[in-house]
């Protein structure tokens, strides 16, 4: 990234971020205040987006979509198509976190995330797994702690080996680090169309024909247990699709938000107001964190009479993430002083 300053040099072989945390001093969200993520409330409410921004390879295009999402409720947003050179985690002026890995060439791929200035100190891991697929570890509790995956996928003139390879790498991310909670979201470049009888996946409400990409993700979902979220919350035609064809005469719902756990989501919407030149629309996706809930249906498990076939009722273990500490505060040049 040419126009940033201060940057922490890369870790070979390590986590592309080292983690926030420490001193609210230095860097991080800046004393900002988020009144919703204080430890002592049972309910947590994010905001979750994916959005193919079709580039940001310049600083000010990463200013432009600042910009816009400034009119929106988000907490994290993963981006696809980012087009910037390497691997890099900075804090912008915003006080936000923005972090970025390469595609196969410079003019296209690349995926990253945006993560909002309140929930800086929350991040205590991003790794890429390859230039398609990365992921975010936030901690919520002392206890429970969000991984969100961001993918971009092959487009249709890629061969079925290379989506293949992007399916692994997503297995990959899914069962590496386990967390409490887990949300895949991104570019899939599929149409999964509607739901098909004996398919407990999708909900009612998907839209359009199913391709053979659509069937290779259907099968993916099914093999991971996976929601597709966009499908279970009814909404009009015109805010359904996420992409369109630069004459607008075609338009498929190809960028999904997808998890384990259908409870989360209050609901998921395509966001039009986002304007920064690209031909996909926002996708945003409302999770309702229930701590308390989730306690109390962590004790009843434990209380059940183990079973030996169980190997989770062998060994109860609990994984506290601590966040790392920022040695400086990250900040752009340029068109951001």
């Amino acid at each position: 990234m040419n126009n940033y300053t201060n940057r922490r040099p890369p870790v070979p072989g390590g986590p592309a971020i080292p983690g926030y945390g420490g001193d609210h001093g230095n860097g991080g969200a800046g004393g900002a205040k988020n009144l919703r993520w204080r430890f002592g409330c049972h309910l947590r409410r994010l905001d979750l987006a994916t959005f193919n921004a079709r580039t940001l390879r310049t600083d000010e295009k990463i200013l432009e979509l600042e910009e816009e999402i400034d009119k929106l409720r988000w907490s994290i947003i993963g981006l696809s198509e980012v087009r910037r050179e390497g691997e890099d985690t900075v804090i912008l002026e915003s006080g936000n976190l923005f972090y970025h890995r390469e595609g196969d060439h410079l003019s296209q791929g690349g995926v990253g995330f945006i993560v909002h200035k309140s929930l800086v100190n929350n991040v205590v891991q991003i790794e890429s797994v390859s230039t398609r697929v990365a992921y975010l570890i936030l901690r919520i509790t002392k206890r429970y702690s969000l991984k969100v995956i961001q993918v971009y996928a092959p487009t249709s003139a890629h061969s079925d080996e290379e989506v293949e390879e992007m399916y692994e790498d997503i297995s990959k991310a899914i069962h590496s680090s386990k967390t409490h909670y887990t949300v895949l979201m991104g570019d899939f470049n599929a149409k999964l169309g509607t739901r098909e009888s004996g398919e407990l996946k999708l909900g009612k409400f998907g839209v359009g024909q199913r391709n053979r990409r659509g069937q290779q993700l259907a099968d993916f979902m099914e093999k991971e247990g996976l929601f597709m979220m966009n499908s279970f919350f009814q909404k009009r035609p015109h805010r359904k699709w996420t992409w369109s064809s630069p004459d607008g005469s075609t338009k498929n719902e190809i960028d999904f938000i997808m998890t384990t756990r259908r409870q989360l989501f209050s609901d998921v919407s395509v966001i039009a107001r986002v304007k920064t030149g690209s031909d996909h629309r926002m996708v945003r996706g409302t999770l309702n964190l229930n701590v308390k809930l989730e306690r109390s249906r962590l004790m009843k498990s434990t209380l059940r009479p183990p079973s030996c076939s169980d190997p989770k009722s062998r060994k109860l273990s609990a994984r506290v993430t601590q966040p790392l500490s920022v040695p400086t505060r990250l900040q752009c040049s340029g068109r951001y002083e």
